[in-house]
């Protein structure tokens, strides 16, 4: 599921989230512990700390690294780029796409969340990100704290009828929305394009 920037949307149906300012990963529990990047690069031997996760789930998420308590991604390129495992990485959890080997990416993006929210899945090193209803108040608080952004995520009207393309299970709708660029937000979105040219 990618995103694509655009004016935050308003009303009912819509899920929002931080937009964290780390790299992508998809974890997989199910035989052993397995990382890849979204373009298939094998990170597992990079984050040992993840082998406590519960068996049996394939999850969609970021590595997430920290300064003063707020996300910090050329901490990050530091870690996956440069090895340096001295960087802790928190993974943080948005999706589950596979489940005690049922494969989950048919369903309504609603029902996935509901099982991933079940999951409780919340550990040394991995966590799973928060949702808000109200996407226009997060933003603003977000902006506040100098945070990247805030994803939008559209829910199914109906998980059981299918009424219109927004209740087609693996894909909903997403839009992002990014506060203004900084001095920092700079450095930061150079580590971006450096670490996306690389892997």
């Amino acid at each position: 599921m990618l995103s694509r920037p655009g004016p935050l949307p308003s009303g009912s149906g819509w899920s929002f989230e931080l937009k964290w300012d780390g790299f992508r990963a998809l974890v997989s529990t199910e035989d052993r512990l397995r990382v890849r990047s979204r373009r298939g690069w094998n990170m597992t031997e990079l984050l040992p700390e993840l082998r406590g996760l519960p068996a049996g789930l394939e999850l969609d998420g970021e590595l997430v690294a920290w300064k003063r308590s707020q996300p910090y991604f050329p901490l990050v390129c530091r870690r996956v780029l440069n090895r340096d495992m001295t960087v802790p990485l928190t993974y943080v959890i948005f999706d589950v796409l596979r489940h005690d080997g049922d494969d989950l990416t048919a369903e309504p993006y609603g029902s996935r969340r509901r099982t991933l929210q079940a999951l409780k899945l919340d550990g040394p090193s991995w966590t799973t990100s928060e949702t808000f209803e109200d996407g226009h108040a997060l933003f603003d608080a977000v902006c506040r704290f100098g945070l990247e952004g805030v994803v939008a995520k559209r829910l199914p009207r109906c998980s059981a009828c299918g009424d219109g393309p927004s209740a087609i299970g693996p894909s909903p709708q997403v839009v992002l929305g990014i506060c203004e660029v900084g001095a920092e937000r700079r450095e930061v979105a150079l580590a971006e394009e450096v670490i996306g040219a690389v892997l």
